[in-house]
């Protein structure tokens, strides 16, 4: 399998996520929206989706409705259609579940409430359609990183697999996966957003030290979590 991982920023890693799909043996080729630290210019060239099984969109310190990003966000979301009129999977993490929510007939805008840290979310009831696919799909209790002032709304014809008091976490929409978490987050991958988004932890009043060490606590589990939703989007999904 060939999967193409899309990156927003230039400090952006793929963590977790990159590692189950190099265990699973996914071929990864990497497309890099913007190039320069901390700027909002973005190439808005997407490759042709036909060559590729999967797409994985990972965060951007930037709104999908910013003004600055339009001139990228508007052909990735004709990007991301095309995707699915292909058949093409789509697993979008925080910022790319919102893009992907967006380009599928969602909203998105301000969360109910920032969530920054180590959250647990709430997967749809057992027994329910949501809850079975939220199983399904290994969307689990967590805790799961999260780093977000916005939010999504669930697409029309997708299910919503989970929630959290600042809004929908996760949704299934045919072949592809909307997460607001970062189940690729490890300690490499915050220690490189900290290059660039310090700022947004200062603003914030949450201390980087901090929540380096719970990266470190959560560790195991997290790879654990990682690796199991990874696995299902490919048996499932991809």
């Amino acid at each position: 399998m060939r999967a193409l991982h899309v990156h927003h920023d230039p400090n952006s890693l793929p963590g977790l996520v990159g590692a189950s799909l190099g265990a699973a043996g996914v071929e990864e080729v990497v497309h890099r929206v913007c190039a320069t630290p901390g700027s909002p210019e973005g190439d808005p060239v997407f490759p042709d989706p036909a060559g590729f099984d999967l797409v994985v969109l990972y965060g951007s310190r930037w709104s999908v409705d910013a003004p600055e990003v339009a001139h990228w966000v508007e052909p990735e979301c004709r990007f991301l259609r095309a995707c699915d009129a292909a058949g093409v999977a789509v697993l979008g993490l925080c910022f790319g579940g919102q893009v992907l929510a967006a380009a599928l007939g969602g909203s998105v805008g301000r969360a109910a409430h920032p969530e920054i840290g180590w959250c647990a979310v709430e997967p749809a009831g057992p027994g329910t359609p949501a809850g079975r696919a939220a199983a399904d799909a290994g969307v689990v209790a967590g805790p799961w990183l999260q780093w977000h002032g916005d939010a999504f709304t669930v697409p029309p014809g997708a299910l919503g697999l989970a929630r959290s008091t600042a809004g929908p976490q996760a949704f299934r929409h045919g072949r592809h996966l909307g997460l607001q978490f970062h189940p690729e987050a490890d300690r490499g991958v915050l220690e490189a957003w900290l290059v660039d988004d310090l700022d947004q932890l200062e603003a914030a009043g949450v201390d980087p030290a901090a929540l380096l060490a719970a990266c470190d606590a959560h560790r195991e589990g997290a790879a654990a979590r990682a690796s199991a939703l990874v696995e299902r989007f490919l048996a499932r999904l991809a």
